[in-house]
């Protein structure tokens, strides 16, 4: 977990560290990209400004801080142009030395199940953090915030784990780690995964733990990957 939050900050650095480029401070270096546009154009430049928006995660209830809008100009000195999720299939930053991945993917809708895989009205872009033969991992930051009359407002920040397969448009998040209890955590996992019959059988045998589940929630979708075979 710990190795994912370093991944997490690097991509919070990105949706607000970027917007310094516009203050010209010259000791701040240029987040590099290449994008690929939906008709599988390629765009290359540097990443100016980006907006974000809180999505909710349908089975969890709290808010996935989404990526949604690139503010990006071909040169340090060239014309800005803005590309949304809509507009784009992927694209690659470079930060550090170090690249990561975007899909542009819609979100399950609020209050549909999973397996439906009913899309979200527009698209939004994830971190790519695992990729297999059939199954991507994607990350996201998530905030949740809920109110205590004898404590206050509690904030908890974290990680969603989402997912979807090479072909799919949606994206389904499937885990995101609370500091409380959530009631039927192992039916919600069910319900995430429940259009794959035979991973729906592991969740349910001896073989599936909650517990090492959520120390490498990545590892679930490994599982998944030998379950379609």
């Amino acid at each position: 977990m710990k190795k994912l939050h370093v991944i997490m900050l690097t991509l919070l650095m990105l949706l607000v560290g970027v917007v310094s480029i516009n203050a010209k401070d010259k000791k701040e270096e240029p987040v590099q990209c290449v994008i690929t546009l939906q008709n599988g154009d390629k765009v290359s430049g540097y990443i100016f400004n980006v907006k974000t928006t809180k999505v909710m995660a349908s089975m969890y209830g709290q808010n996935v801080i989404a990526l949604q809008t690139l503010f990006v100009s071909p040169s340090m000195t060239g014309k800005i142009t803005k590309y949304t999720a809509d507009d784009v299939k992927e694209f690659e930053v470079t930060v550090e030395g170090k690249t990561m991945k975007f899909l542009s993917l819609y979100t399950t809708k609020v209050f549909t199940m999973p397996k439906d895989l009913k899309p979200t009205n527009h698209r939004y872009f994830w971190q790519v953090a695992y990729e297999g033969k059939d199954v991507i991992g994607l990350l996201s930051p998530t905030i949740d915030r809920s109110y205590n009359p004898w404590t206050g407002t509690k904030i908890e920040e974290s990680i969603a784990f989402s997912y979807c397969l090479k072909g799919d448009n949606v994206a389904v998040t499937y885990f995101v780690p609370e500091s409380g209890s959530r009631a039927w955590p192992k039916k919600t996992l069910r319900m995430c995964f429940e259009r794959f019959p035979k991973m729906d059988e592991y969740l349910e045998s001896d073989a599936f733990s909650l517990k090492d589940m959520k120390k490498h929630p990545l590892g679930l979708l490994r599982v998944l990957e030998r379950k379609l075979k």
